[in-house]
């Protein structure tokens, strides 16, 4: 069984709020850092359309007198009105729109808004992005058939008021009672929301997401988790709201051994360590140089000095260095371009193995991984999906 664990940490001055999966080996499977500031991501506000540039394919808009927000045109299609100060069709400047937060501010860049809302509930999304009911591809046919009943009894309004539902992986185990109670429960939020809109000002915050690791909690399969375990009273209490209602929240635990910290138990120094470096060595004495750059990164696997490998040895570090960029993919949060360039084989049968391999060690990974091509001089191209900020971004961003 797996343990998850939520602690503070201190890196390049700043705080951060540290989660780790590890298995029953205390080897990492999944790592994320949270800024401690405030994030006013998924935040919904009632925002007034400011310049709209069509230049750029933008426009930004207002959520508080001293607080403007960039948005794509692309995101700005249907939105709910609150106030349209314009009689003419489709958005104008001084119009009042529902925006909710999907990225922060970074260095000198506004936050990022969208018209697309979405309401997190505990193992499902209601989302105004379209009205259809939709189910994790991660949930086996079977299960999702019976998923999909059991909403379309209770959600039959989802058309006529326009929004769609999205059922996570989570909801995979637990009982149908339970998921109708999560939907009621995410469905009454999405409603007052879009009661009280009706009647607010320009500038007023609707909703205010839950914090961002507990967000990150909701996401995971918690039948699959032995404990969740922290040392920080703070954090302990805000997990411990979010758990009381559910079955599992016994397996919640608050550590105070003095013996020995969390921290030093879990090698927390090590991990981050690994993850903030360039190199990272193999059992095999190989290693993998990983250079991230803003659009794309890049893997240069090493044989450190060993020159003269047998076919079969090249193969096998190949081998191990595909499981570890495909891991270190996974824990650095690295999207985009994904270049690796492996030790050139000249056996094709060992080039489709070392694929079949790299190709089934990125289908773990929970965020959407794809295999593009190999080239003759052995460099592979991937393509990850963006859904949270990468370990360098959030570690170095000012």
């Amino acid at each position: 069984m797996d343990k998850a664990i939520f602690t503070y940490h201190e890196k390049n001055n700043k705080s951060f709020i540290l989660y780790g999966l590890l298995d029953e080996n205390r080897k990492y499977k999944d790592f994320q850092l949270f800024p401690a500031d405030d994030s006013i991501v998924n935040d919904i506000y009632v925002a007034r359309v400011g310049r709209i540039l069509k230049g750029i394919n933008g426009a930004f808009v207002n959520i508080s007198p001293k607080q403007s927000c960039y948005i794509s045109l692309n995101d700005l299609s249907d939105p709910v009105y609150v106030n349209k100060k314009s009689k003419k069709p489709g958005i104008h400047e001084g119009d009042e729109i529902l925006v909710q937060i999907v990225k922060d501010a970074i260095k000198t860049k506004e936050p990022v808004a969208s018209t697309k809302l979405c309401i997190f509930g505990d193992h499902m999304i209601i989302s105004t992005t379209d009205t259809s009911l939709g189910v994790s591809g991660k949930i086996n046919s079977l299960r999702a058939n019976e998923i999909k009943k059991v909403l379309d009894s209770v959600c039959k309004m989802h058309e006529t008021e326009n929004f769609g539902v999205v059922v996570r992986t989570s909801a995979a185990s637990i009982p149908d009672e339970q998921l109708i109670a999560d939907f009621k429960k995410t469905y009454s939020i999405f409603n007052v929301i879009m009661e009280k809109s009706a009647h607010s000002l320009v500038y007023t915050k609707l909703y205010q997401s839950s914090k961002d690791y507990i967000m990150k909690l909701k996401s995971l399969d918690m039948t699959g988790i032995e404990n969740v375990v922290t040392d920080q009273k703070e954090l302990y209490d805000n997990i411990y709201s979010y758990m009381s209602d559910s079955a599992i929240s016994n397996r919640l635990k608050l550590y105070d051994d003095s013996a020995i910290s969390l921290s030093s138990l879990y090698g927390i120094r090590s991990i981050m360590e690994n993850l903030t470096s360039r190199m990272v060595w193999l059992k095999s004495g190989a290693n993998i140089i990983i250079e991230q750059l803003e659009t794309l990164t890049f893997i240069d696997v090493n044989t450190s000095g060993s020159r003269s490998l047998k076919s079969n040895s090249i193969f096998s570090v190949n081998a191990e260095a595909a499981k570890e960029a495909a891991k270190q993919l996974k824990l650095r949060n690295i999207s985009g371009m994904i270049i690796i360039d492996f030790i050139n084989m000249k056996n094709p049968e060992e080039k489709n193995e070392l694929i079949k391999i790299l190709k089934e060690e990125i289908k773990k990974d929970c965020v959407t991984c794809t295999f593009i091509d190999i080239t003759k001089l052995g460099l592979v191209e991937l393509t990850r999906k963006k859904r949270y900020k990468s370990l360098k971004e959030i570690i170095y961003s000012t």
